[in-house]
């Protein structure tokens, strides 16, 4: 098997990982032809997933995968591992990576040209070890499925605001109720045998699904109980800067959110200039992430 390409995207690479590294500490690692997938898999019933997708050309340029399974290659990592290599990455040029094996460990070999202050240019490396999925191994690592008619789905309001929110209910109990309806509403609530606290956004809006008609009544609320601390690391995913977030309600059973984000805008304008510059090619998203958090039935 192999992997080559150049990074041109550090930024965007790197917000993705510091996302996922609130989830968990090892993620995966999926090289297709078509699509690179990052994804935060979970063994537990009780731990969000979220499976990332996006282009290779908003990441990499001279994007090379070959395998025998179908030109795919699948890896875990650390995911620290990759927030420090792109860190290094976003202050370099010419950031080359290849799958290579070093006295029999499979690692990704990032090379890269920095610069000084005073012009002088050198190569630094990074290695970073990787463990390759099997393809047996990876045929069972689904992600979860998704009601195709959720009863309920909205646009969320700024992330940012709503960790603000979600970590003072955090302090009042451990699980907390999500609630939408197709008029626009939102509610955050938390309900303990000392404490009653609720939070309503309103004058939302509700995305059109294709196919989905609207129900009978629109203010009928879908509800969903999990977990706080689930809902707290996700709205972490702020980092990545999205510009929608859905949150699809099926009520008492299932909850996803939709987070679409345009990571064309952090990538660098030339891989020779340093430090890198940023720039928007499009304002068409091309990068989707979507979380599951579990849920729990009283």
């Amino acid at each position: 098997m192999r992997f080559r390409a150049n990074l041109c995207n550090p930024i965007g690479l790197g917000k993705i990982a510091l996302t996922l590294d609130k989830l968990g500490p090892t993620c995966i690692l999926s090289l297709g032809m078509d699509s690179v997938r990052i994804i935060k898999y979970a063994e537990t019933d009780g731990s969000i997933q979220a499976w990332t997708k996006v282009e290779p050309t908003s990441l990499f340029s001279n994007y090379r995968v070959e395998s025998t399974n179908n030109n795919e290659i699948n890896m875990t990592l650390v995911t620290d591992d990759l927030i420090r290599a792109t860190r290094a990455a976003q202050q370099s040029t010419d950031i080359r990576i290849q799958l290579r094996k070093k006295h029999g460990q499979a690692i990704l070999d990032w090379s890269m040209v920095s610069t000084n202050r005073v012009g002088s240019k050198s190569i630094i490396g990074q290695e970073i070890c990787v463990s390759i999925i099997p393809p047996e191994r990876m045929r069972v690592i689904k992600e979860p499925t998704i009601a195709t008619t959720p009863d309920a789905y909205i646009l969320l309001p700024s992330l940012h605001n709503l960790k603000t929110v979600a970590g003072r209910l955090k302090s009042m109990g451990k699980y907390l109720t999500i609630s939408a309806n197709m008029a626009g509403v939102f509610k955050l609530s938390v309900e303990t045998d000392m404490v009653q606290c609720e939070t309503v956004y309103r004058h939302l809006e509700n995305p059109q699904l294709a196919g989905h008609e609207l129900p009978d009544d629109i203010e009928r609320f879908s509800s969903v109980k999990i977990s706080t601390d689930n809902f707290v690391s996700f709205l972490n995913s702020y980092h990545l800067e999205p510009q929608n977030v859905i949150c699809s309600l099926t009520d008492g059973l299932q909850v996803a959110f939709y987070l679409y984000v345009n990571t064309d805008a952090y990538r660098t304008r030339n891989s020779d200039e340093a430090p890198p510059r940023v720039t928007t090619h499009s304002n068409q998203p091309r990068t989707i992430m979507t979380c599951h958090i579990p849920v729990y039935f009283d």
